[in-house]
């Protein structure tokens, strides 16, 4: 088995455990409070920790260029270099503690969301994606242990606390942090500046939708984007476990100067994720509404649908944006998020105050259809990245929006779509079962 398909492996199955526990709590979240205190405690509390995870970015500045740069220094043996992004990395968060009496919680989440994802970037960079998945487990014990202690930020508080302290301990434990080399410093911060607003638009459309939406529209509305969101982005969590088991070998085999191996993880990763999250909307489209209702006590509308397919696009893009982030295109990459966030605010500002959630999630789809169609250029153009690893998805889409007219009609559409694309689903299935 070659090194790339071991690390492969077992990113994927510690990415199994690690998103399926991550992606599942913001569920389980907004389904306990949405019992427990109601739909517009639901959509308040959600609203603060969107805007301290949008807070967390400007502090985990250095978590994407240290897992590219992780990932390379690893390809070349360079452990001093390691030693020395981590520090400065896993220093950079603790700023955000001077902010604490401007809000305690909303401060304090953003500080260690912030620790989470440099954290996540690092291990994931330099092939202990596993760790990660243990740190994950011990935060989400002490997540569930939240719920028991009368605070409707405690589970959040445990579960990146738990996250932070368990990941931290285990790089102390490894040696695995050093002096900082002024070089390294230069190298982390000229990328990071690059990917900087890319990161923060990304980020921005995810936890977007919930604060502007208690803004232009009250916090009842939030609570139904929460709602439909926290179930919309658990249903992307496992086709993700494919990007973040190669998301380190862009940037390794980039740092091996592999340019035709990037493009080709790139297609490989698209077209598989494109067909696994197509059948998962399909099913979403046909079930989730009545689901979410039964769960969250109140009745979830169209807008759901919206979400689904809004977050459909999000994940089809997902693995050429990476690869472009992961090697000399990243200000490509910065681009196509920084329209889509344009286009999503303006949208937002016009729809949202007259039409709520529906219009919040209208807003969404637009930006994240417009970064869909940058990157597939970007990534043709830089990377050489064929057209056709998207159709799965381009097929999918006018499909899936009989759902509008009725919910029945998706029974014929999904079998339509197997006869379509059932060449994209065998060589799915032959790239996950042989070499990748």
């Amino acid at each position: 088995m070659s090194y790339e398909r071991k690390v492969m492996v077992k990113h994927s199955i510690a990415s199994v455990v690690a998103l399926a526990l991550f992606g599942a709590s913001r569920f389980i979240y907004s389904v306990i409070v949405s019992r427990r205190y109601g739909v517009e405690t639901l959509g308040s509390a959600n609203s603060l920790i969107s805007q301290a995870f949008l807070m967390a970015i400007p502090l985990s500045f250095f978590a994407v260029a240290l897992g590219k740069y992780g990932a390379e220094f690893l390809g070349r043996g360079d452990e001093r270099g390691i030693k020395s992004i981590a520090t400065v990395g896993l220093s950079f968060p603790l700023v955000g503690l001077v902010l604490l009496p401007l809000n305690f919680y909303g401060v304090f989440i953003a500080v260690l969301r912030a620790l989470q994802l440099t954290l996540r970037s690092l291990l994931y960079g330099l092939h202990r994606g596993e760790v990660y998945a243990y740190s994950v487990a011990v935060g989400f014990l002490a997540f569930l242990l939240g719920f028991t202690m009368g605070n409707v930020y405690s589970p959040y508080l445990g579960l990146l606390g738990g996250i932070s302290v368990f990941g931290i301990a285990y790089l102390v434990r490894q040696g695995s942090l050093g002096r900082p080399r002024r070089e390294d410093i230069r190298l982390l911060t000229g990328y990071s500046s690059i990917a900087f607003l890319g990161t923060l638009s990304g980020v921005f459309l995810v936890q977007g939708p919930y604060f502007m939406t208690e803004k232009l529209a009250g916090s009842v509305e939030a609570g139904i984007v929460s709602a439909s969101l926290s179930a919309a982005f658990m249903l992307t969590y496992l086709p993700q476990v494919l990007q973040s088991a190669i998301m380190p070998l862009y940037a390794y085999r980039y740092g091996k100067n592999d340019l035709e191996y990037v493009r080709l993880l790139a297609e490989k990763a698209t077209a598989i994720l494109g067909v696994v999250i197509a059948l998962i909307t399909f099913a979403g489209l046909l079930l989730g509404r009545e689901v979410l209702t039964y769960l969250f006590g109140f009745s979830i509308g169209e807008e759901f649908y919206i979400a689904l397919l809004a977050i459909e696009l999000y994940v089809a893009y997902n693995p050429a944006i990476v690869a472009l982030s992961s090697t000399r295109y990243v200000a490509e990459g910065t681009t196509a998020s920084i329209f889509g966030v344009a286009l999503s605010l303006f949208l937002w500002f016009l729809l949202v105050p007259a039409t709520g959630a529906y219009g919040a999630m209208l807003g969404l789809l637009a930006g994240y259809g417009l970064i869909f169609g940058v990157v597939m250029l970007f990534a043709r153009s830089r990377l050489g990245v064929r057209a056709f690893v998207y159709r799965p998805v381009i097929i999918a889409l006018p499909l899936q929006a009989l759902v509008f007219l009725s919910r029945y009609s998706l029974i014929p559409a999904v079998i339509v779509y197997v006869l379509l694309v059932r060449g994209e689903l065998l060589g799915a299935w032959r790239s996950l079962r042989g070499q990748f």
